[in-house]
């Protein structure tokens, strides 16, 4: 049983054993000790946080240096997509190299790396999603 819950339970029985006091006794040396107990957790995990963020961007400005990014130009998105498109209108796409194709598959792979990648972020996990209630279907196979 979790410390929250036994502190919320016992305060539930004090409330129910007093039903003539119009107010719950609450010990505050109690209430003190769990309050400081969850500013303590949550001071114990800026410093991780703070720690691989830093080392997440700088990890991001070495890559950015090395591959010469840039912010995406919105004009130069526009002029490119009305290129692909003409491209399949007038027949250009038959006269791409080997070299442009590799080009265009190492990009779609950084692409969809980038959502997998952000995907297992959002799961918490590299394999499927933690589904509260399902724990019990893995036991049967």
């Amino acid at each position: 049983m979790s410390r929250q819950f036994r502190f919320f339970n016992l305060a539930a029985r004090q409330t129910i054993s007093r039903r003539g006091v119009s107010t719950p006794s609450v010990d505050p040396a109690a209430v003190r000790k769990n309050v400081e107990g969850v500013a303590g957790k949550l001071t114990g995990f800026a410093e991780p946080i703070i720690y691989y963020s830093r080392v997440g961007l700088e990890f991001l400005r070495s890559v950015a240096v090395h591959q010469k990014l840039a912010i995406p130009n919105v004009e130069n998105g526009m002029s490119g997509l009305t290129n692909f498109y003409s491209a399949f209108k007038n027949g250009a796409w038959k006269k791409v190299t080997l070299r442009q194709t590799g080009q265009l598959a190492a990009e779609g792979i950084k692409i969809s790396g980038f959502f997998l990648v952000g995907e297992m972020i959002g799961k918490g996990s590299v394999i499927g999603y933690q589904i509260e209630g399902t724990e019990h279907h893995a036991e049967g196979h």
